[in-house]
């Protein structure tokens, strides 16, 4: 079997095989020669692919200040709490 082989049978195993969500099959040369291998997932693992790209959703506006004018510019230790 050539690598090639090997890791198109691990991704049609991974794709259709029953147990695809407790096992992961994976392409590994060991002696010289090609071979697929299942491998037992972890618990409370994801087996979904990773996705490729993440987009951050825009921050809110600031709400405008709710206090009125005088109260906003009072200073010093007499001022609003």
């Amino acid at each position: 079997m050539t690598r090639d082989e090997a890791e198109a049978e691990a991704r049609r195993l991974g794709a259709e095989h029953p147990e695809r969500d407790r096992f992961r099959w994976i392409a590994r040369e060991a002696e010289g020669e090609w071979q697929v291998v299942r491998v037992e997932a972890p618990a409370g693992g994801r087996i979904d692919p990773l996705k490729t790209t993440a987009e951050a959703k825009p921050k809110p506006p600031e709400p405008d200040d709710p206090r009125s004018a005088f109260e906003r510019n009072v200073g010093g230790p007499w001022g609003p709490v």
